[in-house]
């Protein structure tokens, strides 16, 4: 049949129509990966700009952080384009 009825969506226990596919999370979607990891890299490399002792530490999670800062401090023109591409494709979206 091509429609389904609520008690057989409901026995399937997921909670969606038939035919309705399931949201992606920004973690398996590669442009929303994209962009997540811009922004984190943006947000490293302000935090670094406005307290710079806090990443100073260049091993564990901070220097994840550090890393990243660091590709931000070097890459701040090419970050700042792929955030300006970003924004249109989302407005564009």
């Amino acid at each position: 049949f091509f429609f389904e009825s609520r008690r057989a969506s409901e026995a399937r226990g997921d909670g969606r129509e038939r035919g309705e596919r399931a949201r992606m999370t920004a973690l398996f979607d590669e442009q929303s990966l994209a962009i997540v990891a811009v922004l984190f890299i943006c947000t490293c490399t302000y935090i670094k700009m406005r307290a710079p002792t806090l990443l100073n530490t260049r091993e564990g999670f901070r220097g994840i952080l550090w890393k990243a800062a660091r590709i931000g401090e070097r890459l701040s023109p090419w970050v700042g384009l792929v955030c300006f591409a970003a924004g249109i494709g989302v407005l564009l979206r």
